[in-house]
């Protein structure tokens, strides 16, 4: 058995993410959350009468719930996408304001853009040297 005798220790090993690790990932609770569907429907086969309105039928039980939760999951899609449209609007907003606000009260002559780059705040600036007579 060989052993490792220097000093230095071992580097520990980092994976990042990638995109087929998430995908793997993704796959594999998609496949249990179908085994589990697969379970419900199989233990709520019963018909069960539907009243809707004016409308009215025997439909399964499985089937009843399961356009019950899809219709309560569009709902919810429909409200989490306006609120992410709202946000975006909002920070597209802001974001034009801010560069308005800054070309305002920067403005740039005409002769600095053409020598060049204007030095940052917190950058040395040169010095031009003085001819004292």
């Amino acid at each position: 058995m060989a052993r490792n005798h220097s000093n230095a220790e071992p580097e520990e090993l980092s994976l990042d993410r990638t995109r087929a690790s998430s995908v793997w990932v993704a796959v594999g609770v998609a496949v249990v959350f179908l085994i589990l569907l697969i379970v419900f429907i199989a233990q709520n086969n019963r018909k069960v009468s539907i009243h809707f309105f004016t409308l009215s039928g025997r439909v399964s039980e499985a089937l009843a719930l399961l356009v019950a939760a899809v219709g309560g999951a569009i709902v919810v899609l429909l409200a989490g996408a306006a609120r992410v449209i709202q946000l975006r609007v909002t920070t597209h907003r802001h974001n034009k304001r801010v560069r308005k606000a800054a070309n305002a009260a920067d403005p740039e002559p005409a002769s600095a853009q053409a020598s060049g780059p204007a030095a940052t705040e917190g950058e040395a600036q040169p010095v031009e040297p003085q001819n004292n007579p």
